[in-house]
């Protein structure tokens, strides 16, 4: 195994997690928790990461598909359903607030269900 193509530069890390590569300058110096763990090297100011540890890293924080959880969300058709059905619970004859400006999207619609 060779220990070149092991350790990977902050430019190559940014590829792999798809950040940007100052977003991650920063990390390294305000956050470096949120980073994986990096190797530092004696009187070297780079900073150089294991490839094999970044990918655990980034396993470690994969999350299981499950569909039932899914199945608590609304579909399309349901989302639609309840959406609808708040429009028909706001009335028009709430009163307006004292406001200046535009009227609301709800006031809007009752003026045009009225007329």
């Amino acid at each position: 195994m060779e220990m070149d193509s092991d350790l990977i530069t902050l430019e190559e890390l940014a590829v792999m997690l798809h950040r940007n590569v100052n977003t991650l300058r920063v990390a390294v110096s305000n956050r470096p928790e949120s980073l994986p763990p990096r190797v530092r090297f004696p009187g070297v100011q780079r900073n150089y990461w294991r490839r094999s540890t970044v990918e655990k890293w980034i396993v470690s924080f994969e999350e299981p598909f499950d569909p039932a959880e899914r199945r608590d969300q609304p579909t399309g058709d349901m989302a639609v359903q309840r959406v609808e059905a708040d429009r028909k619970t706001i009335s028009c004859k709430t009163p307006r607030k004292n406001r200046v400006g535009r009227p609301t999207k709800a006031e809007q619609m009752c003026r045009r269900e009225v007329a």
